[in-house]
């Protein structure tokens, strides 16, 4: 016969182990589901999934202009692409400064005649002096600012803002490189009278061209629409798998980790795939392929690091779903915790709140650079530490109240034996 306390801790331990199993559906096993549904939606989900990255991807890389910034400021950091936009610059600078005028207008007359032979003799000297200028901290701010203005520029138009003084040269957008123009050709010694004749659009790279800017700027807001709109349906998707998974959600739960790493490896061997037919595609002459090849790891970043961070994600999915099971492995772990979770609410709290700060710290996969995926990403940790705990301290209270009943149970025999 039990003992009114046995009674008690025997009835805590199934009520804390029932809202354990209800939060994850671990439990009720008579009532499980053998629906496919779960499988097929997480499938859809999935195949959403991989091109929710690669929308957010193509949006961040074209719009935002701090990522654009990022970007082109890591890429002429690389000596590869400092070479390559010094032979570009010093290609312009010849080609409208008159480089073979100002040399024969430096010489004695009775050398002028060679003024073409030393203006091409200064030009390979000329090209490593302008490479060590493009690492200097002047150019990179030059560098930085072109490529801001030109993209604000872009984004403008091409979501219709466009602001004062924001205009298209012949329905173009390009990146003005002439003041990097004329500042080499001023630390090179070439008089003002020369620097002034070259054309304002010296060293302009076109980024875009508005031929038909109608079709470009409802591009633009169909994939502003998509980069939020097809990730909050993936969630959905997959939270809608787990509610009708009744019964086996915990496995389920292993089923979405295990898509997301899916979606995490397709991503890094599509970046990788990509980067090489993009640079056979673009690179005609060999010398620039190591420019280039820099040129292309940089500008897939973003999306090499999305991509593991799928795969991480996932990974940390499949783990958790591990954990909540009943492998021994797993009850080992758990019974180890059970001293944390132990603790009061206000401690895990803290705990959780530590966690969290050390995750906005790190910054995976970038998920807390909006508020949405934040709050989204910080409800989502929560809620596993909140399931955790509660089958931790559910099992914890199972032990107790079985010691309890086995003490009773050996009292009772020493009494009867007695």
């Amino acid at each position: 016969m039990e003992t009114p306390d046995n009674e008690l801790h025997a009835e805590a331990a199934r009520e804390s182990s029932t809202d354990a199993e209800a939060a994850v559906a671990v439990g009720e096993p008579e009532r499980a589901t053998t629906s496919r549904w779960p499988g097929v939606i997480i499938g859809i989900a999935t195949v959403l999934a991989i091109v929710a990255v690669f929308t957010v991807w193509t949006r961040s890389q074209m719009l935002d202009t701090d990522e654009w910034v990022d970007l082109s400021t890591g890429l002429v950091a690389e000596p590869e692409v400092q070479a390559a936009l010094a032979d570009y610059l010093i290609d312009s600078l010849y080609e409208q400064g008159n480089i073979s005028a100002g040399v024969e207008e430096r010489l004695p007359p009775e050398l002028q005649g060679l003024a073409g032979f030393v203006s091409g003799a200064l030009r390979d000297p000329l090209t490593a002096g302008v490479e060590r200028l493009l690492g200097s901290e002047r150019f990179q701010t030059l560098w930085e600012t072109a490529n801001r203005a030109a993209h604000e520029r872009l984004v403008n138009i091409l979501r219709d803002e466009t602001r004062t003084g924001i205009t298209t040269a012949e329905g173009a957008v390009a990146l003005e490189l002439r003041p990097m123009v004329v500042s080499i050709g001023e630390r090179l010694g070439v008089s003002t009278e020369r620097l002034d004749q070259i054309p304002q659009d010296a060293g302009q790279i076109v980024i875009f061209e508005s031929d038909d800017l109608d079709a470009a700027q409802q591009a633009v807001r169909v994939l502003d629409f998509l980069s939020w709109f097809i990730a909050v349906v993936v969630l959905a998707l997959y939270a809608l798998a787990v509610y009708l998974a009744r019964g086996r959600r915990r496995q389920v739960l292993g089923t979405i980790g295990w898509s997301l790493v899916g979606v995490g490896v397709v991503v890094l061997l599509a970046q990788a795939v990509a980067r090489r037919v993009l640079l056979d595609a673009l690179v005609e002459n060999p010398a620039n392929r190591s420019a280039a090849d820099i040129a292309t790891g940089v500008a897939t970043g973003l999306l090499r690091q999305m991509g593991w961070a799928a795969l991480i994600y996932g990974i940390l999915i499949v783990a958790f779903a591990w954990l909540l099971g009943d492998h021994r492995w797993a009850v080992a772990i758990r019974r180890v915790m059970t001293p944390v979770f132990d603790l009061s609410a206000g401690a895990v709290a803290g705990g959780t709140a530590v966690l969290l700060l050390v995750l906005w710290a790190w910054s995976p996969g970038r998920v807390f650079e909006s508020w949405a995926t934040g709050l989204t990403f910080v409800g989502l940790v929560i809620a596993a530490i909140v399931v955790l705990r509660q089958r931790v301290r559910a099992e914890s209270l199972e032990r107790s109240s079985n010691r309890s009943s086995e003490g009773s149970s050996d009292d009772q025999l020493v009494a009867t034996t007695g």
